[in-house]
């Protein structure tokens, strides 16, 4: 008998979203879609949310929705200080959480540096963007990633 045997290497991909912690909750749906399509659109299967805010939160909750439907999502919760320093509590929410290796950076920046490490590494980004603030400062470092490298930037606070 002959069989043919086809090696097909998927990769997964991975999604990091930030944004405003001022982000109206009328924007979950809209949320929910942009994730929906990573998912379906660019084999993004891991997604790594922050908890300092609304955004987070709403993105948290799309994830945790299409989780019901698409088994394979999995949730991580991104830490900007380690946990042997501060004890994080997962809500149901989340799979797991990430501490990206981040070395000797003083605690006043670490939020920065964490989510500058995730722009720099993650394969798309989804954000709400809509005013000036630290937001906005770190689209503006991920889109000369996007320049560069062109990786996708999706955000959602345009066309609302």
């Amino acid at each position: 008998m002959y069989f043919q045997y086809i090696n097909e290497v998927i990769y997964l991909k991975s999604c990091f979203l930030f944004g405003h912690s001022d982000c109206p909750d009328t924007m979950l749906p809209k949320i929910e879609k942009t994730i929906e399509n990573h998912y379906l659109n660019f084999n993004v299967r891991y997604f790594y949310v922050g908890n300092r805010g609304r955004f987070d939160s709403l993105a948290a909750t799309a994830i945790k929705h299409l989780k019901q439907r698409y088994s394979d999502i999995t949730l991580l919760l991104l830490l900007a200080y380690h946990p042997a320093e501060r004890p994080v509590y997962l809500s149901e929410h989340f799979d797991n959480s990430y501490y990206p290796p981040l070395k000797n950076i003083p605690k006043t920046y670490a939020i920065i540096r964490a989510n500058q490490y995730m722009v720099d590494t993650a394969d798309t980004l989804i954000c709400y963007v809509d005013h000036i603030g630290n937001t906005r400062n770190l689209l503006e470092y991920a889109k000369k990633r996007e320049k560069k490298e062109g990786v996708f930037i999706e955000n959602v606070a345009e066309n609302f």
